[in-house]
């Protein structure tokens, strides 16, 4: 009975370790008013006209500072979140995401999350298909190392597809 229980707590803490953590902690220092965009990444002058805002953070001090966002649905919902060092508050389009970057969908799921350097995707990055899959990419200095990608399917099988069906899975 104990070996169960001992075997029922490692695997429970093994579990929990998989988790993602979030990337912006909840103590950092908001810096900037909230910007409001547009479908088209344009900034818009109020909260009517937008589809999604942003909040522009500090978080930590000394050589662990970072600059950090977090975009939400305007409903609420976390829609993006991660590091950057320039952000366009005319057009999001230019911003330079720098370090992890997370995305959701919608209802708060996780959808793609990877890391940037200077504004190019830069190693592995995940995308949660909405059918429960995990597609994989490796990104080298913004572009796809290799002309396919590779799906891991909810029921344990995998493929590679081409790089160009993955825009069809978003």
């Amino acid at each position: 009975m104990k070996k169960i229980l001992l075997l029922a707590v490692v695997l429970s803490v093994s579990i929990t370790g998989f988790g993602r953590q979030r990337l912006v902690v909840d103590n950092a220092k908001v810096v900037a008013d909230t910007i409001f965009y547009a479908d088209n990444m344009q900034s818009v002058a109020n909260r009517a006209d937008a589809s999604y805002y942003r909040l522009l953070k500090t978080q930590n001090i000394g050589l662990k500072k970072q600059e950090v966002f977090q975009d939400f649905y305007m409903n609420g919902t976390l829609k993006a979140e991660g590091g950057y060092s320039f952000i366009d508050l005319g057009n999001d389009a230019n911003t330079v995401l720098n370090g992890e970057v997370t995305t959701f969908y919608k209802n708060g799921m996780e959808c793609w999350h990877g890391n940037y350097i200077n504004g190019k995707r830069h190693g592995y990055f995940t995308l949660q298909m909405r059918d429960g899959g995990i597609a994989v990419v490796q990104f080298e200095n913004g572009k796809s190392k290799f002309d396919y990608f590779t799906v891991t399917h909810k029921d344990g099988t995998m493929q590679k597809r081409p790089i160009n069906e993955l825009k069809s899975l978003l």
